[in-house]
């Protein structure tokens, strides 16, 4: 199984001596994609796309580390309360809101003669709910981490090994309100408040305040870090004049990637088997279409009636691909194989792009 630091090399040998622009938040992923590119790409330009709507200090901590790495950077910014498509917080918010980012971000780099856009998207952000994938796509954005298999985990556990600062704070408060209810600047303005408030008193800047029928809940990483009466009753003094019906406090909340999947070993053949169930359909079509272009070392079937495609290997390992979302694996030697092969084919299929009821 490959270790960290060879995914970390394999992302280097995609970047060096290659002009290249990055979409940069500042945030873990595009931190260390910038991170690597600068002392083995040709010329670096981060690009930062400000939509008027994250949290406080998003902006200044991009600049800051833009400026600590020593490459060219350039802002864009456009508000999004100002875009009805956006607004109005429908299930395809984000890609709507990455589509416009890309090609803006597409336009700027063309601009000043950078052909290649770059991001950091990981291989977890697969098995997420993130329709905006499907802009990469659309957009020809390379996502290094994708091609070299590099996990959300890993990418942090090599940022704090050496010691690689990065911002905690770089999600859309958009997401913080609930789909179908209208995004406005009163509630991005409120949360954002609120939200500063809160990490003021914990000391924390894990912090998210999520919006729901004018109830607010609170979630933070380390729940222990707010369970005092003194910081409760500080939050609620202070909070209370933002008008919520109620404030919440979820302690079940639990921001973990989402695993791979679950990898199990089976009674009977004693062989190792998984399933996992995406958040999105799948476009059989297309990924079919992928998998048989890429050359890869399995049987492919193409079941479009019963809607499924099945994947067989030489050594009777098997993987079936379902258009609902499921994907499970059977006759694997080992954990490691049954990963492997399940990251493979997540990199190469293609969700649905989800269509809005008008």
């Amino acid at each position: 199984m490959e270790t960290i630091n060879h995914k970390i090399e394999k992302v280097k040998e995609i970047l060096t001596g290659r002009k290249i622009a990055i979409s940069f938040s500042g945030g873990a992923d595009s931190t260390l994609l910038a991170y690597l590119a600068k002392d083995v790409c040709e010329d670096v330009l981060l690009i930062t796309y400000d939509n008027c709507i994250m949290p406080s200090g998003f902006l200044d901590f991009a600049r800051k580390k833009a400026s600590q790495l020593g490459i060219k950077h350039e802002i864009i910014e456009n508000n999004f309360v100002d875009i009805s498509e956006f607004v109005e917080n429908t299930s395809n918010r984000c890609y709507v809101c990455r589509k416009l980012m890309y090609s803006a971000i597409k336009q700027i780099a063309n601009d000043k003669s950078y052909q290649i856009i770059m991001d950091g998207t990981n291989i977890n952000d697969l098995v997420e709910d993130r329709p905006g994938i499907l802009v990469n796509y659309d957009e020809n954005i390379v996502s290094p981490f994708i091609i070299a298999k590099l996990e959300s985990d890993e990418i942090h556990k090599y940022l704090d090994e050496n010691n690689i600062e990065y911002s905690k704070a770089t999600t859309c408060l958009g997401t913080r309100i609930k789909t179908g209810e209208k995004i406005t600047a009163d509630k991005i303005n409120r949360i954002s408040y609120c939200e500063d408030i809160i990490k003021d008193i914990v000391k924390s800047d894990e912090i998210r305040l999520r919006e729901e029928n004018n109830i607010g809940t609170i979630e933070i990483k380390d729940v222990e870090n707010i369970i005092d009466n003194k910081k409760i009753n500080q939050i609620k003094d202070q909070l209370k004049p933002m008008d919520y019906d109620k404030l919440l406090l979820n302690i079940s909340y639990d921001n973990k990637q989402n695993p791979i999947a679950n990898f199990t070993k089976d009674s009977i053949s004693n062989k190792i088997v998984f399933e996992k169930d995406l958040p999105y359909k799948i476009n059989l079509e297309s990924s079919y279409q992928n998998l048989e272009n890429k050359n890869n070392k399995f049987i492919t079937r193409y079941l479009e009636d019963i809607g499924f495609i099945s994947l067989e290997f030489e050594n009777k390992e098997k993987i079936t691909i379902f258009k609902t979302g499921k994907i499970t694996g059977h006759n694997f030697n080992s954990k490691e194989s049954g990963k492997n092969s399940l990251i493979n084919v997540l990199t190469q299929i293609r969700r649905e792009k989800i269509e809005e009821k008008k």
